[in-house]
Protein backbone atom coordinates (compact mmCIF):
# COMPACT_ATOMS: atom_id res chain seq x y z
CA UNK A 1 0.00 0.00 0.00
CA UNK A 2 1.58 2.88 -1.32
CA UNK A 3 -0.46 6.14 -0.45
CA UNK A 4 2.06 9.09 -2.07
CA UNK A 5 2.15 7.11 -5.19
CA UNK A 6 0.79 8.81 -8.19
CA UNK A 7 -1.85 7.02 -10.43
CA UNK A 8 0.45 7.48 -13.41
CA UNK A 9 3.17 5.17 -11.73
CA UNK A 10 0.96 2.52 -11.50
CA UNK A 11 -0.62 -0.38 -13.26
CA UNK A 12 -4.52 -0.37 -14.07
CA UNK A 13 -6.74 -0.18 -11.40
CA UNK A 14 -10.30 0.00 -10.22
CA UNK A 15 -12.09 1.06 -7.16
CA UNK A 16 -12.89 -1.73 -4.48
CA UNK A 17 -14.32 0.83 -2.06
CA UNK A 18 -14.50 4.01 -1.20
CA UNK A 19 -14.94 5.80 2.46
CA UNK A 20 -15.45 8.92 3.83
CA UNK A 21 -12.34 9.31 6.09
CA UNK A 22 -8.87 8.26 5.63
CA UNK A 23 -9.03 5.82 8.72
CA UNK A 24 -11.88 3.55 7.30
CA UNK A 25 -9.83 3.57 4.01
CA UNK A 26 -6.87 2.57 5.68
CA UNK A 27 -8.72 -0.10 7.94
CA UNK A 28 -10.06 -1.84 4.95
CA UNK A 29 -6.63 -1.61 2.96
CA UNK A 30 -5.26 -3.65 5.83
CA UNK A 31 -7.84 -6.03 5.77
CA UNK A 32 -6.56 -6.25 1.64
CA UNK A 33 -2.97 -6.35 2.74
CA UNK A 34 -4.22 -9.43 5.44
CA UNK A 35 -5.05 -11.19 2.32
CA UNK A 36 -1.31 -10.93 0.81
CA UNK A 37 -2.71 -8.80 -1.77
CA UNK A 38 -1.80 -5.57 -2.97
CA UNK A 39 -3.71 -1.86 -3.11
CA UNK A 40 -3.65 1.58 -2.65
CA UNK A 41 -5.34 4.60 -1.45
CA UNK A 42 -6.15 7.81 -3.03
CA UNK A 43 -8.70 10.69 -2.42
CA UNK A 44 -11.72 10.50 -4.75
CA UNK A 45 -14.74 13.14 -4.75
CA UNK A 46 -14.10 14.40 -1.01
CA UNK A 47 -13.61 10.48 -0.28
CA UNK A 48 -10.56 8.48 -0.41
CA UNK A 49 -10.80 5.26 -2.23
CA UNK A 50 -9.04 2.04 -2.30
CA UNK A 51 -7.78 0.77 -5.49
CA UNK A 52 -6.62 -2.59 -6.33
CA UNK A 53 -6.04 -4.73 -9.82
CA UNK A 54 -9.23 -5.23 -11.65
CA UNK A 55 -8.43 -9.49 -11.20
CA UNK A 56 -8.35 -9.17 -7.51
CA UNK A 57 -11.97 -7.30 -6.96
CA UNK A 58 -13.83 -10.06 -6.36
CA UNK A 59 -12.22 -11.55 -3.19
CA UNK A 60 -11.35 -8.60 -2.03
CA UNK A 61 -15.14 -7.80 -2.24
CA UNK A 62 -15.75 -10.99 -0.12
CA UNK A 63 -13.34 -10.41 1.87
CA UNK A 64 -15.22 -6.55 2.87
CA UNK A 65 -18.76 -8.21 3.26
CA UNK A 66 -16.99 -10.76 5.93
CA UNK A 67 -15.38 -8.17 7.69
CA UNK A 68 -18.63 -5.60 7.59
CA UNK A 69 -20.46 -8.35 8.75
CA UNK A 70 -18.39 -9.19 12.02
CA UNK A 71 -17.46 -5.37 12.70
CA UNK A 72 -21.98 -5.05 12.82
CA UNK A 73 -21.90 -7.83 15.42
CA UNK A 74 -19.43 -6.52 17.80
CA UNK A 75 -21.08 -3.01 17.39
CA UNK A 76 -25.38 -4.66 17.57
CA UNK A 77 -24.03 -7.38 20.21
CA UNK A 78 -25.68 -7.10 23.57
CA UNK A 79 -24.24 -8.47 26.54
CA UNK A 80 -26.11 -11.26 28.36
CA UNK A 81 -27.43 -10.48 31.51
CA UNK A 82 -26.69 -11.19 34.91
CA UNK A 83 -29.67 -12.14 37.47
CA UNK A 84 -29.92 -11.98 41.14
CA UNK A 85 -27.95 -15.29 42.71
CA UNK A 86 -31.66 -16.27 43.88
CA UNK A 87 -30.14 -16.99 47.58
CA UNK A 88 -33.78 -17.42 48.81
CA UNK A 89 -34.83 -20.18 46.17
CA UNK A 90 -31.34 -22.50 47.17
CA UNK A 91 -32.19 -21.90 50.70
CA UNK A 92 -35.85 -23.18 49.98
CA UNK A 93 -34.45 -26.20 48.27
CA UNK A 94 -31.60 -26.54 50.52
CA UNK A 95 -34.31 -27.01 53.47
CA UNK A 96 -36.66 -29.20 51.68
CA UNK A 97 -33.98 -31.58 51.57
CA UNK A 98 -33.09 -31.36 55.06
CA UNK A 99 -36.41 -31.80 55.46
CA UNK A 100 -37.10 -34.88 54.28
CA UNK A 101 -34.60 -36.08 54.84
CA UNK A 102 -35.44 -35.79 58.71
CA UNK A 103 -38.57 -37.24 57.19
CA UNK A 104 -37.12 -40.31 55.63
CA UNK A 105 -35.62 -41.38 59.38
CA UNK A 106 -39.20 -40.92 60.85
CA UNK A 107 -40.76 -43.23 58.44
CA UNK A 108 -38.12 -45.93 56.67
CA UNK A 109 -41.25 -46.72 54.16
CA UNK A 110 -40.36 -43.37 52.39
CA UNK A 111 -37.42 -44.23 50.34
CA UNK A 112 -39.42 -46.92 48.63
CA UNK A 113 -42.36 -45.37 48.16
CA UNK A 114 -40.80 -42.39 46.26
CA UNK A 115 -37.57 -43.29 45.26
CA UNK A 116 -36.89 -43.50 41.17
CA UNK A 117 -37.89 -47.21 40.04
CA UNK A 118 -37.91 -48.65 36.88
CA UNK A 119 -40.62 -51.10 37.39
CA UNK A 120 -42.77 -48.15 39.17
CA UNK A 121 -42.39 -46.40 36.43
CA UNK A 122 -42.81 -48.50 33.34
CA UNK A 123 -45.46 -50.93 34.42
CA UNK A 124 -47.15 -48.43 37.29
CA UNK A 125 -47.07 -45.44 35.44
CA UNK A 126 -45.52 -43.90 38.26
CA UNK A 127 -43.82 -40.90 36.81
CA UNK A 128 -43.74 -38.51 39.55
CA UNK A 129 -40.98 -40.53 41.24
CA UNK A 130 -38.49 -39.35 38.58
CA UNK A 131 -39.26 -35.98 40.61
CA UNK A 132 -39.56 -36.97 44.08
CA UNK A 133 -35.97 -39.44 43.68
CA UNK A 134 -34.81 -36.21 44.00
CA UNK A 135 -34.84 -35.33 47.37
CA UNK A 136 -34.16 -38.38 48.96
CA UNK A 137 -30.38 -39.07 49.88
CA UNK A 138 -28.87 -42.52 51.16
CA UNK A 139 -27.14 -40.68 54.30
CA UNK A 140 -25.47 -37.63 55.48
CA UNK A 141 -22.67 -37.14 53.60
CA UNK A 142 -24.82 -37.74 50.34
CA UNK A 143 -27.19 -35.20 51.49
CA UNK A 144 -24.51 -32.39 52.28
CA UNK A 145 -22.52 -32.75 49.33
CA UNK A 146 -25.44 -32.19 46.98
CA UNK A 147 -26.77 -29.26 49.07
CA UNK A 148 -22.69 -27.88 49.02
CA UNK A 149 -21.47 -28.65 46.12
CA UNK A 150 -25.13 -28.63 43.77
CA UNK A 151 -25.89 -25.41 45.49
CA UNK A 152 -23.31 -23.73 43.76
CA UNK A 153 -23.94 -24.56 40.09
CA UNK A 154 -27.97 -23.68 41.15
CA UNK A 155 -26.81 -20.30 42.12
CA UNK A 156 -24.91 -19.97 38.63
CA UNK A 157 -27.90 -21.23 36.95
CA UNK A 158 -30.10 -18.68 38.39
CA UNK A 159 -26.87 -15.92 37.71
CA UNK A 160 -27.53 -16.87 33.86
CA UNK A 161 -31.04 -17.58 33.06
CA UNK A 162 -33.14 -16.20 36.05
CA UNK A 163 -33.72 -17.82 39.69
CA UNK A 164 -37.36 -18.93 38.72
CA UNK A 165 -36.37 -20.09 35.17
CA UNK A 166 -33.54 -21.59 36.42
CA UNK A 167 -34.60 -23.79 38.86
CA UNK A 168 -37.32 -24.99 36.73
CA UNK A 169 -34.76 -25.98 34.26
CA UNK A 170 -32.75 -27.73 36.84
CA UNK A 171 -35.94 -29.91 38.50
CA UNK A 172 -36.71 -30.64 34.89
CA UNK A 173 -33.71 -31.38 33.86
CA UNK A 174 -33.27 -33.59 36.88
CA UNK A 175 -36.39 -35.48 36.56
CA UNK A 176 -35.92 -35.74 32.59
CA UNK A 177 -33.00 -37.51 33.39
CA UNK A 178 -34.54 -39.75 36.37
CA UNK A 179 -37.01 -40.37 33.24
CA UNK A 180 -34.58 -41.53 30.75
CA UNK A 181 -32.27 -43.62 32.86
CA UNK A 182 -35.17 -45.75 34.61
CA UNK A 183 -36.59 -46.18 31.23
CA UNK A 184 -33.46 -47.73 29.57
CA UNK A 185 -32.93 -49.89 32.89
CA UNK A 186 -36.11 -51.45 32.18
CA UNK A 187 -37.11 -54.55 32.79
CA UNK A 188 -34.22 -54.73 35.40
CA UNK A 189 -35.11 -53.79 38.58
CA UNK A 190 -33.49 -50.68 39.33
CA UNK A 191 -34.43 -47.70 41.78
CA UNK A 192 -32.64 -44.39 42.42
CA UNK A 193 -32.53 -41.45 44.61
CA UNK A 194 -30.25 -38.20 45.38
CA UNK A 195 -30.27 -34.61 44.18
CA UNK A 196 -27.29 -35.22 42.32
CA UNK A 197 -29.09 -35.73 38.87
CA UNK A 198 -30.09 -32.27 39.35
CA UNK A 199 -27.10 -30.71 40.05
CA UNK A 200 -25.53 -32.60 36.89
CA UNK A 201 -29.19 -31.07 35.03
CA UNK A 202 -27.63 -27.73 36.39
CA UNK A 203 -24.00 -28.03 34.54
CA UNK A 204 -26.22 -28.70 31.66
CA UNK A 205 -28.42 -25.68 31.93
CA UNK A 206 -25.59 -23.67 31.73
CA UNK A 207 -23.35 -25.84 28.70
CA UNK A 208 -26.38 -25.55 26.92
CA UNK A 209 -26.71 -21.61 26.74
CA UNK A 210 -23.02 -21.03 26.90
CA UNK A 211 -23.27 -23.24 23.77
CA UNK A 212 -26.18 -21.57 21.82
CA UNK A 213 -24.72 -18.46 22.62
CA UNK A 214 -21.10 -19.28 21.00
CA UNK A 215 -23.32 -20.83 17.88
CA UNK A 216 -25.46 -18.10 17.65
CA UNK A 217 -22.51 -15.43 17.52
CA UNK A 218 -19.94 -17.58 15.54
CA UNK A 219 -17.41 -16.84 18.57
CA UNK A 220 -15.96 -19.69 20.41
CA UNK A 221 -15.03 -16.65 22.74
CA UNK A 222 -18.78 -17.23 23.98
CA UNK A 223 -17.38 -20.55 25.78
CA UNK A 224 -15.22 -18.75 27.94
CA UNK A 225 -17.94 -18.08 30.94
CA UNK A 226 -18.22 -22.32 30.42
CA UNK A 227 -15.06 -22.98 31.61
CA UNK A 228 -15.32 -22.39 35.07
CA UNK A 229 -18.69 -24.61 36.03
CA UNK A 230 -17.51 -27.60 32.90
CA UNK A 231 -14.25 -27.57 34.72
CA UNK A 232 -15.86 -27.85 38.03
CA UNK A 233 -18.18 -29.96 36.80
CA UNK A 234 -15.55 -32.66 35.80
CA UNK A 235 -14.35 -32.18 39.15
CA UNK A 236 -17.24 -33.21 40.85
CA UNK A 237 -18.06 -35.97 37.98
CA UNK A 238 -14.46 -37.00 39.28
CA UNK A 239 -15.09 -37.23 43.04
CA UNK A 240 -18.74 -38.33 42.82
CA UNK A 241 -19.62 -39.35 39.88
CA UNK A 242 -18.08 -41.25 37.85
CA UNK A 243 -17.63 -44.41 39.99
CA UNK A 244 -14.41 -45.40 40.82
CA UNK A 245 -13.24 -47.35 43.74
CA UNK A 246 -13.86 -47.48 47.06
CA UNK A 247 -17.49 -48.72 49.11
CA UNK A 248 -19.68 -45.82 47.16
CA UNK A 249 -18.73 -46.94 43.89
CA UNK A 250 -21.31 -49.69 43.53
CA UNK A 251 -24.34 -47.51 44.29
CA UNK A 252 -22.86 -44.46 42.58
CA UNK A 253 -25.51 -43.66 39.22
CA UNK A 254 -23.05 -42.94 36.60
CA UNK A 255 -26.20 -43.45 33.62
CA UNK A 256 -28.46 -40.57 35.89
CA UNK A 257 -25.33 -37.91 36.02
CA UNK A 258 -24.95 -38.09 31.80
CA UNK A 259 -28.71 -38.41 31.57
CA UNK A 260 -29.39 -35.47 34.17
CA UNK A 261 -26.33 -33.28 32.57
CA UNK A 262 -27.89 -33.91 29.00
CA UNK A 263 -31.27 -33.43 30.15
CA UNK A 264 -30.28 -29.72 31.51
CA UNK A 265 -28.05 -29.33 28.37
CA UNK A 266 -31.08 -29.56 26.03
CA UNK A 267 -33.44 -27.60 28.19
CA UNK A 268 -30.64 -24.82 28.86
CA UNK A 269 -29.88 -24.45 24.77
CA UNK A 270 -34.48 -24.77 23.49
CA UNK A 271 -34.63 -21.35 26.51
CA UNK A 272 -31.60 -19.89 24.83
CA UNK A 273 -32.77 -20.80 21.46
CA UNK A 274 -36.36 -18.86 22.24
CA UNK A 275 -34.75 -15.66 24.19
CA UNK A 276 -33.08 -15.30 20.75
CA UNK A 277 -36.66 -15.81 18.98
CA UNK A 278 -38.69 -13.89 21.22
CA UNK A 279 -35.69 -10.53 20.60
CA UNK A 280 -35.73 -11.28 16.98
CA UNK A 281 -39.11 -11.00 16.60
CA UNK A 282 -39.59 -8.17 18.67
CA UNK A 283 -36.67 -6.33 16.50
Amino acid sequence: MDENASEEDLPDLVPVGAWPSLGEAQEHALVVLAMNRECWIFPAAGQYAVLAPPAEVPVIHREFALYESEQSERQVRVEPPVFPAGIELALVWALSLLVVFWWQGQDLSVVDRFCNSSKALVEGGEWWRAFTSLFLHADAGHLLSNIGIGGIFCVMVAHTVGAWRGWALILGGGMLGNLVNAWARYPNDFASIGASTATFAAVGVLTGVATLRAWRLHSLRELRPLMVPLLTGLIVLGWYGSGGEGPDAARTDVAGHVAGWTGGFLLGAAVQKFERTKSTAAV
